[in-house]
C-alpha cells in the first residue's frame, strides 16, 4: 500500500508540473504573439534629419528611439544632399552606429540624377555601412529597367531599397511587385493634401510610406498620423516646415506612432 501510495503521490506530483508547464508555455506563446501583433500592426516611423552629425537633435532621435523601442525604424543619412567627399566621415559612422544599436534601419540618401554604384557604394562599403539606400525622386518618371541595376546592387549587399517618387504614379507598384523596391514613398507635399494620397490596397502596409509637412500642433501631428494608418500605410514622418529641424511635437509623435494601429 506505501508503495502504491507513493507511486500515485510521484505521478500526481508529474502531472502538475506538466501542467504548470504547459500553461507557462502557453502564456509565452501568447505574449509572443501580442509582441509580433503591435509589431506588425502599430505605425512606424521614417525620420528625415536633415543635420550634421554634431546636432544636439540626434539625442532627442536616441531618447525617443530608447523610450518607445521599435518605433523609429528608418532614418536617413544625408551628408550634403548625398555623398560628400571621397567617404563617408567618422562622424557620420559614428551617427550609424549609434542607429544601428538602437535597432534602427540607416539609409544612405542619393538622388535620383546621382544614382551611381560608386554613390551606393559610399554608404554601403563604408566600415559602419547604412542598411541601404533612399533613393529620392525615383519613379517619378518610369525608370525602373534602368534603375534595376542599381536596386540589384543593394540587394546584393543584403542592404534596404526605399524609393521616393512623393507620388503614387502609376509605376510605383510595378517597382514594388517586379521587386526592385523595398518601401516606397508614395506621398510627401504638405499635410492639407493628404486626403488625396491614394494607395493601392493588394500591397502591405510595410511597402508603402508617406511624408507629410506642414503640420503646426500636436493635435493635428495625432490626426494626421491617424489618417495615414487608416489608409493602411505603415510607415510615416510627420514634421514642420524644414527637415533641418526635428518637429516640437517629436517625442509625442514617437509615442502616439507606438499606439496607432495600422489598417490591415
Amino acid at each position: 500500500m506505501k508503495k502504491v501510495f507513493a507511486a500515485v503521490f510521484i505521478v500526481s506530483i508529474l502531472s502538475l508540473v506538466l501542467l504548470f508547464s504547459i500553461l507557462a508555455q502557453g502564456n509565452n506563446m501568447h505574449e509572443n504573439a501580442m509582441a509580433n501583433m503591435t509589431e506588425n500592426q502599430t505605425v512606424k516611423m521614417i525620420v528625415v534629419p536633415y543635420f550634421d552629425p554634431y546636432d544636439s537633435q540626434w539625442n532627442k532621435i536616441y531618447e525617443a528611439a530608447d523610450k518607445y523601442p521599435d518605433t523609429i525604424k528608418y532614418v536617413i543619412i544625408n551628408p550634403c544632399s548625398g555623398p560628400c567627399g571621397d567617404s563617408l566621415s567618422e562622424d557620420w559612422q559614428r551617427i550609424i552606429s549609434n542607429l544601428k544599436h538602437r535597432g534602427i534601419k540607416t539609409l544612405g540618401y542619393v538622388f535620383n540624377t546621382s544614382e551611381s554604384i560608386a554613390n551606393i557604394d559610399y554608404y554601403m562599403k563604408s566600415p559602419v555601412p547604412t542598411d541601404g539606400i533612399f533613393f529620392d525622386n525615383e519613379s517619378s518618371t518610369d525608370n525602373l529597367k534602368n534603375f534595376k541595376q542599381f536596386s540589384d546592387h543593394v540587394h546584393s549587399m543584403g542592404g534596404i531599397v526605399y524609393i521616393n517618387p512623393g507620388y503614387n504614379f502609376p509605376q510605383v507598384d510595378r517597382y514594388i511587385t517586379s521587386g526592385s523596391t523595398d518601401i516606397a514613398n508614395i506621398h510627401e507635399i504638405e499635410s492639407d493634401k493628404s486626403p488625396h494620397i491614394l494607395i493601392n490596397e493588394e500591397l502591405p502596409p510595410a511597402k508603402l510610406s508617406v511624408i507629410l509637412g506642414n503640420v503646426t500642433s500636436h493635435d493635428e501631428m495625432v490626426s494626421k498620423l491617424t489618417e495615414v494608418a487608416s489608409k493602411g500605410i505603415g510607415t510615416v514622418y510627420v514634421y514642420g516646415d524644414s527637415y533641418s529641424t526635428l518637429p516640437p511635437f517629436f517625442a509625442d509623435e514617437v509615442k502616439q506612432a507606438s499606439i496607432t494601429p495600422i489598417k490591415q
